[in-house]
């Protein structure tokens, strides 16, 4: 018997408000794209040639939940969010919403901000979607989460952060490595180059990145195997989506076998194209109850609520380690992972939705 389940289909709710809040698109992603491409990627009138979906992914979900919602009966509004925060208090407290749809993933483009919006949303007594404050910060900070999951018995990859290239001689390292910045999320400042394998590079990746994020440097061990993810949707008892795998092999000589930057939001490039995502992952039922186990467990460990995706790598002797806990997945009804789990467990889109405002309505029942 499959351990996915058909869920009973959502009832109609009363007309009660839903406000969608979300960041104001910066729409300047050239520190990301010179990571990616190096100069080559920006005209000399600083206006960059290369395609990034990133900001229209944003807008896209926007649209996508904001359809998704008026069709369910709810009255649906949308707000960005700006520069001040007295602004966005005031509109809050204007619009009344009995819920916020939380898509703001940083505030004065600083994703460290993410949480104490959500912080806001409580000191306001609004209701929101998705996760607390501490599960949003320790989501972002890598090194908090895998210190979480650790305690928890939970497998990460060794790990090591760096404020100043200094650092890098006193550390017993070993290669090869995967370096980022300690405070990003949405593959943010990992390209094809992050993958490293002896101390003079490593160096010469950390400086780079020190000056350019002005944030301190993950370096952990590169698992070499398969990657997958977890699409989870609940709280008392949260729903595990069918696995998705993420299919490196139709990667050229030369590119790692990782989602960077190029490969989750740049069509136009080679990793993008051979980043093939599969869903239901094809593996037998021995694993996939070992990742849904992990995955679940991983949720658990950081107090994830309503939604979030667990992103691990299983090495060639089996063993599994989770890279991430995303808290504030991409829900892009065209080509987010997220959705196309949902739609492999046989949700809609707009089933999908209505499941993850449910959640967040419950706990306020509860």
């Amino acid at each position: 018997m499959s351990i996915y389940q058909p869920r009973k289909a959502y009832s109609m709710p009363k007309r009660r408000k839903i406000t969608i809040v979300y960041d104001q698109p910066a729409g300047d992603i050239s520190r990301e794209l010179e990571f990616v491409f190096g100069e080559s990627a920006v005209a000399v009138d600083g206006k960059t040639h290369v395609v990034d979906t990133s900001v229209a992914s944003i807008l896209e979900q926007v649209e996508a939940v904001s359809e998704a919602l008026l069709q369910a009966g709810y009255i649906v509004s949308t707000l960005p969010v700006k520069q001040e925060v007295g602004e966005l208090i005031n509109e809050l407290q204007a619009e009344k919403p009995d819920l916020i749809f939380n898509f703001c993933e940083s505030f004065q483009e600083d994703a460290r901000q993410e949480m104490n919006v959500a912080g806001l949303y409580e000191l306001l007594r609004i209701p929101y979607t998705g996760n607390p404050p501490l599960t949003l910060g320790s989501a972002l900070n890598k090194v908090r989460t895998k210190e979480i999951l650790s305690f928890h018995k939970i497998n990460v990859p060794s790990f090591w952060v760096f404020n100043s290239v200094d650092e890098i001689g006193k550390s017993k390292i070993k290669f090869p490595v995967i370096a980022k910045p300690l405070h990003e999320d949405a593959s943010i400042g990992i390209s094809n180059s992050s993958i490293i394998y002896n101390v003079d590079r490593l160096c010469e990746h950390v400086d780079i990145m020190l000056k350019g994020f002005k944030e301190p440097v993950l370096v952990e061990r590169y698992i070499e195997g398969r990657e997958f993810n977890v699409a989870i949707v609940g709280n008392a008892n949260p729903m595990p989506l069918p696995i998705s795998e993420i299919d490196f092999s139709s990667m050229p000589d030369g590119y790692h076998h990782i989602v960077s930057y190029a490969a989750k939001w740049m069509p136009d490039t080679i990793e993008y194209r051979s980043t093939i995502p599969v869903c239901p992952a094809k593996i037998g039922k021995r694993l996939e109850k070992k990742i849904i186990g992990i995955a679940l467990r991983s949720y658990k460990a950081l107090g994830c609520r309503d939604y979030a995706r667990v992103d691990m790598r299983v090495d060639k002797t089996g063993k599994a380690f989770v890279l991430e806990v995303n808290p504030n997945p991409d829900l892009s009804p065209h080509g987010s992972g997220f959705a196309r789990s949902a739609e492999a467990f046989g949700w809609t889109y707009n089933e999908l939705i209505n499941k993850i405002v449910e959640s967040a309505f419950e706990r306020q029942r509860s």
